[in-house]
């Protein structure tokens, strides 16, 4: 019994150093660390924004939220929604004092110390809060003391602006607008389907007619290639042929061109004699004018006795008679 008491204690105990352990390992210096408490106060929406949510000083984590709540005005209905934080008093150090710098937390709100929503996540929606000095901002104290955690003035965000002014769009109407838009744009893509299909359709048949055509065309090419391949071979054919006609006439053609030689020397002589007898003072030149000249008293002669038998026919018969 003592030695199972022993074992259960070890296991206790050990169990324990095991808890601690692990809550030191967790936790790490944060565990032990002093905890500064604050409160804020938000007019608009928080949406996205939960407990545990982070609280950072420009993007480094110094705290986290602890609480959230709401508070209306039962006579204006004015609400405002208080977030508890929590700040780490030894994260944020002013120069190199000891201790923390959120031991005096109104003195830093009067110094610019301003609280704001940030988004961490676009996709989830998640927000937290983010601290900065702005000292060019008033302060703005809504809680008026109520609680003992001293306040820090939230600062209203350009995203806040932004959400107000989305918040205002006639979402409604728009939705309806791009419903509207999209339908339309459904009957276009179906009305535009129909025509491609109705294009697609005709383009087949025009493919099919030029398809046809080519092989006409083709069919009336070869066609022609074939004759002008025989139309080639009968010029080659008539071409010998001629050659060989050539080939054949060619002493023939020039014995008449040495036969055309032999005339053309022989009229150049006979030229040349005539040129001679035509001659001044040649023989045959003043004979040729002698007989001229009998030809032409013979042809005078002549002349004379046909007037005397065309006057006197008789003459013939009987003679010329005297005077």
């Amino acid at each position: 019994m003592k030695r199972n008491a022993l074992l259960v204690g070890g296991f206790v105990v050990a169990a324990l150093v095991l808890i601690v352990a692990g809550l030191v390992t967790l936790g790490g210096s944060d565990l032990f660390a002093k905890r500064q408490k604050a409160i804020v106060y938000f007019q608009g929406s928080v949406r996205g924004l939960y407990v545990g949510a982070p609280v950072s000083f420009r993007g480094v984590k110094i705290g986290e939220v602890q609480s959230i709540g709401v508070e209306v005005d039962p006579k204006s209905l004015v609400t405002l929604i208080p977030v508890g934080v929590t700040l780490g008093s030894d994260t944020l150090k002013m120069g190199h004092e000891k201790g923390g710098s959120f031991r005096n937390l109104p003195d830093l709100v009067q110094r610019g110390l301003r609280a704001k929503l940030i988004i961490q996540s676009v996709v989830t929606g998640q927000t937290g809060i983010d601290l900065d000095f702005k000292p060019d901002t008033p302060v703005v104290l809504l809680g008026h003391g109520a609680t003992e955690s001293p306040e820090i003035p939230a600062m209203r965000d350009r995203l806040d602006a932004l959400l107000d002014q989305v918040s205002e769009l006639p979402l409604a109407d728009v939705v309806k607008e791009v419903r509207q838009t999209l339908n339309s744009l459904d009957a276009t893509l179906k009305v535009t389907q129909q025509t491609v299909a109705l294009s697609s359709k005709e383009i087949s048949a025009t493919a099919a007619q030029a398809r046809q055509t080519l092989a006409v065309g083709a069919k009336a090419l070869q066609d022609v290639q074939v004759q002008a391949n025989a139309t080639l071979a009968s010029v080659a054919q008539l071409s010998e042929s001629s050659r060989n006609v050539v080939l054949q006439t060619q002493p023939e053609i020039q014995l008449t061109l040495q036969a055309a030689r032999d005339a053309a020397q022989a009229a150049q002589q006979a030229m040349g004699n005539v040129a001679e007898i035509s001659a001044v003072g040649s023989p045959l030149r003043a004979d040729a004018e002698l007989a001229v000249r009998d030809l032409s008293l013979a042809a005078r002669s002549l002349r004379s006795f046909a007037d005397q038998l065309e006057r006197q026919p008789s003459t013939l018969l009987f003679g010329k008679k005297s005077p």
